[in-house]
Formats: structure tokens, sequence, C-alpha cells
């Protein structure tokens, strides 16, 4: 009779063993999974400053997709994060023009790509908005950005162009 209750008992730490390891699997498998998403696919980023108010504050949370710019062009009016050329730093603008675009900035308020002026309804009505009149031939694999608060910005007018492969 000893020892069948010893085999119960082997088998019972046999059985919970081996329901520890399934759900250890499990957890390692999700936090694997958690981990490649984050470094390869999707990224929370908070906006650091206010250089996109109204449509972005200091402090928003926003997931930043990793392979948006993998499989299709960058566009225009894309919001997109990427890395600031002079800083060590993380900033969010919108893409203003896209390579192989004139971009003509005027004292006035108004932008021009290719000498079309362009409408951009995702600015605060009331913004009185100049730029020291400039034209910028945007390079190939380059993009052009602005904050939506231009006047509080720090953006491709003063850093230039930023290379594709830094968004």
């Amino acid at each position: 009779m000893p020892l069948k209750i010893k085999n119960k008992q082997v088998n019972a730490k046999n059985k919970i063993l081996k329901e520890f390891l399934r759900y250890a699997i499990v957890i390692l498998a999700a936090i694997i999974s958690a981990t490649l998403i984050r470094i390869f696919i999707f990224e929370p980023f908070i906006v650091p400053t206010p250089s996109m108010e109204p449509n972005l504050k200091v402090g928003d949370k926003v997931i930043i997709n990793k392979l948006a710019y993998k499989f299709g062009a960058v566009k225009r009016e894309d919001i997109i994060a990427f890395h600031s050329p002079l800083e060590q730093k993380e900033l969010v603008k919108r893409v203003i023009a896209v390579e192989g675009d004139e971009i003509t900035l005027t004292s006035e308020g108004e932008i021009f790509i290719s000498g079309e002026k362009i409408s951009e309804s995702y600015l605060p009505v009331n913004q009185n908005i100049s730029y020291v009149n400039q034209t910028i031939v945007v390079g190939e694999g380059e993009v052009f950005v602005m904050g939506d608060n231009r006047n509080n910005s720090f953006d491709s007018r003063f850093f230039g162009t930023i290379a594709e492969d830094d968004i």
C-alpha cells in the first residue's frame, strides 16, 4: 500500500509541474511576442513638445506604426515621428513636402508646392503665420516637415529636410 500512495504523490507533483511549465511557456511566449511587436511593429510614444498643437498636445499618447513606410510611401500631410537631426530626441511633425517637391514659403504665411498654393485645413484658424521667404527642393529619400503650431515649432525651416530612413 505505501507504494500506491507514493505513486499518487509523485503523479500529483508531476501534474502540478506540467501545469506550471505550461503556464510559464505561455507567459514567456507572450513576453517575447510583446517585445518583438514593440521593437519591430508598434511603439507607444508620448508627444514631447507643443509644436503639433492643437491637434496633438504635450503628453498625448500615440502609437507609432514602424512598418507604415516599409510597405508604402510617405505622403503629404502624414504625421510622423522621427529622430531629430540636431538633438538626441524624437520629434512629431507633419509632412509638408516629399521627394522631388519644390516648396516655397512666403512672408505672408503661404506655402506653395511646385507652384501651387496648398490648403492646410488642419491648422488653427486664428494662427498669425509668417515665414522667411525661401524655396527648397526636397531631395531623394527626404521629406520637409513642419509642426501645426507654426509659431512654436522647431522643424525643417530650421534644420532642413529629414531622411525618410530617420522616420
